[in-house]
């Protein structure tokens, strides 16, 4: 065989060849000139170094060599026709693990949605839950993590977002709290009677604030800053139950904390911007079939959840 190249033009046309006997029926059947199929037939023998297909009295007959090669033709066409084609994802089969940055917040209010229906579709599967620290981005450009939970911030021009739902903010203290009355009157509290108390703060690694709170929130007093700073939203309620802090959260959060621990949810004190809790991942993974399968599950159940609960 000569060093020439060949590409699926050619192994078509010889497909077509030994299907219809015709080169001009071949040609028809590839949207080519006569003339094109007629130089492609050239580049075809000179490639195998041999005739191929003879004119005779019934059309182009294939010589021997053209019959042992159809089988290989054939295989080849179904490779690179299996190589092109999307690849059908079946969760069922899939062994991976999937990384998912997150705080621990994020874990509870939000994924915690999807692990039932993500392991009962794919039971193989694993999934590795990541602290979320400054290195967000680079963790999702370079593999360490595949997608991450995380509100509203500036995003790279290289990644992506789905928006799952959105919330406001609100304060909790703890039940026997003196601005629990306020509750129990349906009323919101001054912000000038809630600085008259200390803060609590839930940071996440180097101290930042775990979620974008409006600064109008804490233009406080300096003998009311914030008195205790939480790694952990976990932590967060049974600590709140034993002091009067003030601790301001997302109102899900709130909501769900007043659930586990003795807990008063009051609404915020000042008006306030909503925003999204969202999905995020970088641009390397977005046709990625296990991932977008995976995205599905959160659209699926937390926006979901989110529109039944309000």
């Amino acid at each position: 065989m000569k060093n020439i190249p060949i590409d699926t033009e050619l192994l078509l046309l010889f497909k077509a060849l030994l299907e219809t006997h015709s080169l001009t029926l071949s040609a028809g059947r590839l949207g080519m000139s006569q003339a094109a199929a007629s130089r492609a037939l050239t580049k075809l023998r000179a490639v195998f170094n041999d005739n191929l297909f003879i004119k005779s009295g019934y059309g182009m007959l294939a010589t021997p060599r053209a019959e042992t090669l159809f089988p290989q033709v054939l295989a080849t066409l179904a490779a690179i026709d299996q190589l092109t084609t999307p690849e059908k994802f079946d969760p069922a089969s899939i062994v991976r693990v999937f990384r998912v940055g997150a705080v621990d917040n994020g874990v509870f209010s939000i994924l915690s949605h999807i692990l039932r229906d993500l392991f009962l579709q794919a039971p193989r599967a694993q999934l590795d839950i990541i602290p979320i620290d400054d290195n967000l981005h680079a963790c999702l450009k370079d593999g360490r993590m595949d997608v991450a939970i995380y509100p509203v911030q500036p995003l790279p021009p290289d990644f992506h977002e789905t928006l799952l739902f959105e919330t406001s903010y609100a304060c909790v203290v703890h039940k026997d709290h003196p601005l629990a009355s306020y509750a129990e009157k349906g009323q919101t509290p001054p912000l000038e009677e809630i600085n008259r108390y200390r803060r609590m703060q839930i940071s996440v690694q180097g101290g930042r604030p775990a979620y974008p709170l409006d600064k109008e929130a804490f233009l406080v007093p300096p003998a009311q800053e914030t008195a205790m700073w939480v790694p952990y939203f976990l932590a967060a309620p049974l600590v709140l139950a034993q002091t009067d802090f003030v601790l301001t959260l997302p109102r899900k959060t709130a909501e769900h904390f007043a659930e586990i621990a003795p807990l008063v949810v009051l609404p915020y004190p000042v008006p306030s911007r909503t925003y999204f809790a969202r999905l995020i991942w970088h641009h390397r993974v977005h046709h990625d079939p296990a991932i977008q399968w995976l995205r599905s599950l959160f659209v699926k159940h937390v926006s979901d959840k989110a529109k039944k609960t309000g």
